[in-house]
């Protein structure tokens, strides 16, 4: 298994919890802004559906085999789960931006590995993620200010 075909493999494992994680904290979810994490929640694993399918289907296309079961993915996933407790929205909105900065992190890895490698479809797929993350980011730290 190369590198990339290892870094992509993570990428999905870490987006395929990050899914679920986003729909605990949306179901979960209490305080003064409840309604807008609950929307901003959805929001997100509803991004997190398409570019998790987006780089299994990259993967695909190189010849590579992505993690396609629960069992795989949370045996490599760096993203932990979270228990089914309520919880205040601005404390929700820290735990996911602690998820985007690794996931920002990680972005930039896997596009390192894939420029390695010449893949610019690849590369030009993480160039999208890490411009997601970082506007994100800044809106979180935005709303935590």
């Amino acid at each position: 298994m190369t590198n990339l075909e290892k870094k992509l493999n993570q990428y999905v494992a870490d987006l395929t919890v990050m899914y679920t994680k986003l729909h605990n904290v949306h179901w979960y979810v209490e305080g003064r802004q409840f309604h807008a994490m609950h929307e901003l929640f959805e929001m997100y694993y509803d991004k997190v559906t398409e570019d998790l399918d987006e780089v299994a289907e990259r993967m695909l296309q190189l010849g590579f085999k992505p993690v396609g079961s629960l069992k795989g993915a949370l045996e490599l996933a760096k993203i932990e789960e979270r228990e089914d407790t309520f919880g205040k929205d601005l404390d929700f909105v820290s735990i996911v931006k602690k998820d985007f900065e690794y996931l920002l992190a990680l972005t930039l890895e896997v596009k390192e590995e894939a420029d390695k490698k010449g893949d610019d479809p690849t590369v030009d797929i993480m160039n999208e993620f890490t411009a997601y993350y970082q506007k994100q980011l800044w809106m979180i730290n935005a709303t935590l200010a």
